[in-house]
């Protein structure tokens, strides 16, 4: 179903009628993102306010309405970025991601009594078919091979299937003993981004 993840009634009913479709839920994965405006001298309050919205926010409704649908062994896991524990461009965005790591931290505490575990997930840069690197890459050889070479210790960027299969097993009763934690799928990448190196 198609929801508005800004809209916390919209999010709530959709989190309901997918309990009530499914007969329960086992877990919860919070992957909505994204960013308004630029650096903080071109972006307004309403562009912050918005990408806190899309991201941490919609996040913590998610596991609201979540949280009476989902027994004890359920989990959650919320998506962030490389950006939100390694200072990156855009700093709404960067901060709105380093709240949905503490809020994972914060909210496992909070729901450990119920049996519900909570982590995030921090994926570096991901590259895939038609993807925003895969696009940058196309548009820039040079500048890419630069960035591959200089931020990546094995010469590549991360894929998605990389980022899916972490995201499965914290997810599966096999990371049981997982709870809290923020798991980076980066690849061990260096920078966020290829700006700084041009």
């Amino acid at each position: 179903m198609v929801a508005d993840v800004t809209d916390p009634d919209a999010l709530g009913r959709a989190v309901d009628e997918s309990a009530e479709r499914l007969g329960g839920l086992d877990l919860l994965v919070a992957n909505a993102g994204g960013s308004a405006g630029g650096g903080l001298l071109e972006s307004t309050p309403r562009d912050w306010a918005h990408t806190f919205e899309v991201n941490v926010l919609h996040a913590a409704h998610a596991v609201r309405c979540a949280v009476p649908h989902l027994p004890a062994g359920g989990s959650v896991l919320i998506i962030s970025s490389i950006t939100g524990w390694k200072a990156g461009p855009k700093s709404s965005y960067a901060a709105a991601k380093a709240a949905e790591i503490h809020l994972a931290a914060v909210l496992a505490q909070e729901l450990a009594d119920r049996g519900v575990r909570v982590n995030a997930l921090s994926p570096g840069s991901v590259l895939f078919e038609g993807g925003g690197w895969d696009r940058f890459r196309a548009a820039n050889p040079e500048r890419f091979a630069a960035f591959e070479r200089e931020d990546f210790p094995a010469g590549r960027l991360v894929t998605v299937d990389e980022v899916a299969d972490t995201a499965c097993f914290l997810l599966s009763p096999r990371a049981s003993g997982i709870n809290g934690a923020n798991v980076p799928v980066d690849g061990a990448q260096d920078h966020p981004s290829a700006a700084r190196l041009f």
